[in-house]
Parts: C-alpha cells; sequence; structure tokens
C-alpha cells in the first residue's frame, strides 16, 4: 500500500471472517481462509466483515479519498485438498468484491448465509450469486504466481468503506475470489484466518486517517459572574474541541479523567463511547480583562482577568 506519511495509520481488527466451499460446510471458527480450486474439493471463496460501526465516522476522517484503507492477508502459501491426478498451481487472480447480503460466520456455508433461530437464510444461489448476493464490480486485485513463498497480500478497499461510512447498514463485508481461473483445479490459495494460533499473522485493516486535531472553538457570548458581582458586557471564552479523530476509547473513558474544559467525548445512538480525547487541552492562551460591575455586592467595582484560547494540542 502507499506509505501513510502524512496522515495517521491506524489498525483496525476484523468483526468476522470464513470461507466457503463445495462442501456446504461451516469454515468460521478454522484457523485459515482458503481460495481457488482444489481438485475434488472444487472451489472455495473467503468472506471477510469489518464492523463499521467501531469506526468513528463523525469524528475520524480518511487522509484521502483513494488508496486509504487496505485490507491485509497473510498467504502461507499453496495447498492440495484433495489427492488429484493432475494438481496445478497455477496463477491465480484474487478479486474483491462487495457483498450484498448479511451472513454470519458461524452458519454460512456455500448454500446458506445466515440463521435466525431455526430458519435458514440461504444465498440467492449455490456459492453466492453475483449481482443479487454480491457486486459484480471488482473493488481490487492481486496476483500469486506458482512458487511465490509467504508474504503479506494487500486489497484496496477504499471505495467500498466510504460507502459503509456513509450508509452503515450497507456493510457486509468483501468476499474474495479467483476471478480468472476459478473452474481449474489445482491448488487452494492459504491465508490466515481470525482463528490463527499466531496473532501476528491475521488478517486486518489499515486505515490512513487524517491526523488528529483540537482547536479552539468559541461558545456564545455570556456575562460573566464572580464574588457576586457581574461584567458589564457579554464576553466571548471559548474550549477545545477534538477533530479529525481524537484519542481512541482504549486512552481511557470519561469516568477515569471527569469531564472539564478541553475534552472532547463522542457517545453513539446506543449511549457507547465511540471516542474520547483526554489530551485535547490548550497549549496557549491570553489574558483578556473584563470590567465587573458590583452593584449590591459587598465590594468596589474591579477588573477580572480571564483566559481565552489562542492554541489547543491532543497528544
Amino acid at each position: 500500500p502507499i506509505p501513510c506519511t502524512e496522515g495517521q495509520l491506524v489498525y483496525y481488527d476484523l468483526n468476522a471472517d470464513t470461507y466457503i466451499a463445495k462442501d456446504n460446510m461451516v469454515h468460521g471458527t478454522e484457523p485459515h481462509l482458503f481460495i481457488g480450486n482444489s481438485g475434488w474439493a472444487g472451489k472455495s471463496r473467503a468472506l471477510i466483515d469489518f464492523d463499521i460501526s467501531t469506526f468513528n465516522t463523525e469524528l475520524t476522517a480518511l487522509h484521502q479519498d483513494t488508496k486509504s484503507v487496505f485490507l491485509r492477508l497473510w498467504y502461507e502459501g499453496a495447498e492440495l485438498s484433495k489427492p488429484y491426478n493432475d494438481p496445478r498451481q497455477i496463477e491465480r487472480e484474487l478479486d474483491a468484491h462487495k457483498i450484498l447480503k448479511a451472513w454470519n460466520e458461524n452458519f454460512a456455508t456455500s448454500k446458506w448465509a445466515s440463521q435466525s433461530g431455526n430458519n435458514k437464510n440461504p444465498w440467492n444461489g449455490d456459492m453466492m450469486e453475483e449481482l443479487n448476493d454480491f457486486n459484480s464490480e471488482e473493488i481490487s486485485s492481486d496476483t500469486l504466481s506458482e512458487g511465490e513463498d509467504q508474504h503479506n497480500v494487500y486489497f484496496d478497499i477504499t471505495k467500498v468503506f466510504k460507502e459503509w461510512m456513509d450508509d452503515k447498514s450497507s456493510d457486509h463485508g468483501i468476499m474474495i475470489k479467483d476471478g480468472e481461473h476459478e473452474s481449474v483445479p489445482g491448488y487452494f490459495l492459504k491465508f490466515a484466518s481470525l482463528n490463527h494460533p499466531d496473532p501476528t499473522t491475521r488478517p486486518y485493516l489499515m486505515v490512513c486517517q487524517k491526523k488528529p486535531q483540537c482547536e479552539p472553538e468559541d461558545l456564545p457570548p455570556q456575562k460573566i459572574y464572580n464574588h457576586g458581582c457581574v461584567s458589564h458586557e457579554n464576553i466571548t471564552l471559548n474550549y477545545c474541541v477534538a477533530k479529525n479523530g481524537a484519542c481512541s476509547a482504549d486512552d481511557g473513558t470519561a469516568v477515569d479523567y471527569g469531564y472539564f474544559v478541553g475534552v472532547s467525548a463522542l457517545f453513539d445512538e446506543f449511549h457507547v463511547l465511540r471516542t474520547f480525547c483526554k489530551c485535547c487541552t490548550d497549549s496557549a492562551a491570553n489574558k483578556i480583562p473584563v470590567a465587573m460591575n458590583c452593584e449590591g455586592a459587598d465590594r468596589e467595582d474591579y477588573t477580572e482577568e480571564v483566559w481565552y484560547i489562542t492554541s489547543c494540542e491532543c497528544q
């Protein structure tokens, strides 16, 4: 992928993965994903999903509209499923497509997408039907040739990720298949899944985001009250607000740090804390003299000094 030199590179875990094969069995808990065709076992396709609700679409922006989101898979090599009289490890072009239907890794097979209670929800066709179960448009592709060693494989899914950001209900993940020789028997291409014993090989998303920023934002003009006195005029004060992706919820919660000027938090519709920036606070400020009217108070009129923030920082 293109280096994220001017943005902030963030890694996101996937929500689910599996592969579907002609055996019509569930493979959602296995340590590997298989793509291609391995003789008697027939063709196999990988399904991968990312929970877009974990991505803060309100405060987090992509660094740019293209080449900002990549799916990373670890390729472990080619594997023959069953003995075959003429196995060939041919060049395979792996194509990623947007899935159009909800599925569940605990139930997905070549025939079934998910299950609700005792009711199974089928795909529109065996091994998923083009146009109804997955989009025919190729999102991204990568070619693996015979004899290639283990390495990372990347798919640029920026376009579909932006669609998920705009409409979270459309997020059903992507399907990866052999787009050139899927009907030709040979070897399966084997990739590490979310259940692989080595966590460093498991798939994840790489997202190049705009760098976290926090900036001063003015509050509505209002009177200043202190010591029983009130300002002669309305005064405009300000505070620091996190923008372009604040610190993640893993950095703490509002309960840990409390609310105070300079802290920005975002809750979703279920009141779950999605973003909390404990470090978006003022880095420079100027004193502003405010004339106070103390009529009726037990003191003389005086000049109060308040701070007006000139810059903020989010560390």
